[in-house]
């Protein structure tokens, strides 16, 4: 891996993606509530990984963000009538090279790529910036991590990521349930680890659907450094792990089990 080491400005992706280190897609495999069991399951490529439209649509609407001039080649838009049951569907269907989406999804593309170029502090985030920047690093535990960055500017890197909400209460929340606070810290210290300052990392967050509401976001510090720890704690359990030859689940033990206070309603204990 040492060959790799370093900040790479145009890595083709699939060259990014064979490259034998931990990104931080990875890494999200083995944070609570998942297991050691878990994160060995994916590496091992035991876990079924089908595109879903919502992944699709965002690896579009990154392109529509980031490389708005690769956007129109990067799929093929559904005829409206087009059956896939008819002949004439199945050979449209089986002569196209791109990924197809209807329509309304090339429309709401669109209405996302606009909203973007029309926010001025997306834009902001965006200026004199490097896009889909790949990076590699030995990290203190001796293992080799991986990321490819949205945006790598001066002294910040920024990411895109669609939404049903973008309100400040409903992203926070995200940040936590996907993990996105960890994927800062993990290409911040990927970063850092490269000689680059980084001051501040920031998200443009795009709702999906009109009227394609955009807000811009700097973690705070303590976001930020709790990322950073959830990233550390997992690399270290996975070196733990591999010395050890053992991946182990949940307990081997029994375990008494509570019930979430929410589910009992407003009953009042006797």
């Amino acid at each position: 891996m040492s060959n790799l080491t370093g900040i790479h400005y145009d890595m083709a992706e699939a060259e990014y993606r064979m490259a034998p280190a931990i990104a931080a897609s990875d890494i999200k495999y083995i944070l609570p509530p998942r297991t050691p069991a878990h994160y060995a399951s994916h590496m091992a490529g035991e876990v079924k990984k089908e595109q879903t439209k919502a992944m699709l649509l965002g690896t579009l609407t990154h392109l529509a963000v980031l490389e708005p001039e690769k956007l129109e080649a990067a799929y093929a838009v559904r005829p409206v009538g087009t059956d896939y049951r008819t002949k004439a569907g199945k050979e449209w269907r089986d002569s196209q090279t791109a990924p197809v989406i209807d329509q309304e999804d090339a429309d709401a593309l669109c209405g996302m790529r606009d909203a973007v170029a029309a926010h001025a502090g997306a834009q902001e985030v965006l200026a004199d910036t490097k896009r889909e920047v790949a990076a590699f690093a030995e990290h203190r535990t001796g293992l080799w991590i991986k990321g490819r960055i949205d945006i790598l500017g001066a002294d910040f890197i920024g990411d895109v990521k669609t939404t049903e909400n973008a309100d400040p209460a409903s992203f926070a929340r995200i940040c936590v349930n996907l993990n996105y606070a960890a994927q800062a810290g993990h290409y911040t210290q990927l970063a850092r680890l490269n000689g680059r300052e980084v001051k501040h990392f920031t998200f443009i967050a795009v709702e999906r659907t009109a009227p394609f509401a955009i807000a811009v976001y700097c973690l705070d510090e303590r976001a930020l450094a709790w990322g950073l720890k959830q990233v550390n704690d997992a690399l270290q359990l996975i070196a733990e792990c591999e010395d050890r030859g053992e991946w182990p689940g949940y307990s081997d033990k029994p375990m008494t089990l509570s019930l979430p206070a929410w589910a009992y309603g407003s009953e009042v204990a006797a």
